[in-house]
C-alpha cells in the first residue's frame, strides 16, 4: 500500500520561489508544473512551460524555481520500489502529457482525501495514487506508440529539430519549417507537438535565450549585439522574452555571470 506523506492542489508559492533539496525529500514525489518553471536535472538547467510532469525518485536532488508565479499540484508518497516496475513513464526527468485534466482531478481528490480523513482514507488514498501512476503510464505509452507508428516522418522531425536548434539564430518561419517536411501549417503543428511535447516557437525561442545567455557573459559585447546573433530583430522583444525566461535583464544577467580577474 502506498502512504501519502503530503500534497498540494493548485497549490501557489510566493513569486520567484525556489526548491532546493540536494538529497530529495526521502520519499517519491510527483509534480504537475501549472507555471514556467526552471528546472536543473543532472547538472542541466531547462525552462518548462505549464502542463510539465517530473517524477522524483528517492535520493535525487529536487531543484526548480519559478520564473516568476509559482503553482504547481503534487504529491509526496512512500511505497515499495517493486510496486512502480510495472509503470511506464520517465523518471527524473520532464514530460508533457497531451492532456493533464485526468491527473489535476485525481490529485484535488489525493489533496482532498488526504485533509479530511473520512473512513477507510488510506485505502482511497492508495487507490487513487494507483490510479495516478496508471493513467501516466497510459499517456506515456500512447504518445510512443503514435511517434513509433509514424518513425519515417518523426526522423525527418528530428533532422529540422536539430537544424533548427543547432541554428537558432535564422530565420525560421512557419513556411520554412512546413517546406522542409512537405506538410500543411495545421499538421506540421500537431506533429510537432505530438512528437516533442512543445510547440516550434516555444523551443526555437529557449534555444535563443540560451545562447543569449553565453553571449552575455562576453563584456565586449552589448546587448543589441547579442540580440541580433541570438536572430532577435527588436532588442525590445528581446529584453522581454529574456526578462519573462531568466526573471532578469540581459544587462543585468551580464553583470551577475560576469567575473573580473584579480591580478
Amino acid at each position: 500500500m502506498y502512504e501519502i506523506n503530503y500534497c498540494g492542489y493548485l497549490r501557489k508559492n510566493s513569486d520567484y520561489d525556489a526548491i532546493f533539496r540536494p538529497n530529495g525529500s526521502g520519499d517519491y514525489l510527483f509534480l504537475l508544473f501549472l507555471t514556467p518553471m526552471r528546472i536543473t536535472l543532472a547538472n542541466v538547467t531547462q525552462v518548462c512551460r505549464p502542463g510539465a510532469c517530473l517524477f522524483f525518485e528517492k535520493g535525487i536532488e529536487q531543484n526548480y524555481s519559478a520564473i516568476k508565479e509559482f503553482c504547481n499540484s503534487f504529491v509526496h508518497f512512500s511505497g515499495s520500489p517493486a510496486s512502480l516496475d510495472h509503470y511506464s513513464f520517465p523518471r527524473n526527468q520532464l514530460f508533457y502529457p497531451a492532456d493533464t485534466s485526468t491527473f489535476q482531478g485525481i490529485l484535488k481528490n489525493i489533496s482532498t482525501e488526504y485533509l479530511l480523513k473520512l473512513p477507510l482514507y488510506e485505502e482511497k488514498l492508495d487507490s487513487l495514487l494507483h490510479q495516478l501512476l496508471v493513467e501516466l503510464s497510459r499517456s506515456f505509452l500512447q504518445s510512443h506508440e503514435s511517434a513509433y507508428q509514424n518513425l519515417d516522418l518523426y526522423n525527418q522531425f528530428m533532422t529540422l529539430r536539430l537544424q533548427m536548434l543547432s541554428h537558432c539564430e535564422e530565420d525560421w518561419s512557419p513556411d520554412r519549417l512546413c517546406q522542409m517536411v512537405n506538410l500543411e501549417k495545421s499538421q506540421f503543428y500537431s506533429y510537432y507537438r505530438s512528437f516533442f511535447y512543445a510547440s516550434p516557437k516555444y523551443e526555437l525561442l529557449t534555444a535563443r535565450i540560451d545562447k543569449a545567455k553565453n553571449l552575455l557573459t562576453n563584456e565586449t559585447m552589448q546587448v543589441k549585439q547579442v540580440a541580433a546573433l541570438c536572430g532577435f530583430h527588436n532588442i525590445y522583444h528581446f529584453t522581454r522574452y529574456f526578462k519573462q525566461l531568466c526573471g532578469v535583464s540581459p544587462s543585468e544577467y551580464g553583470k551577475q555571470n560576469t567575473t573580473v580577474d584579480i591580478l
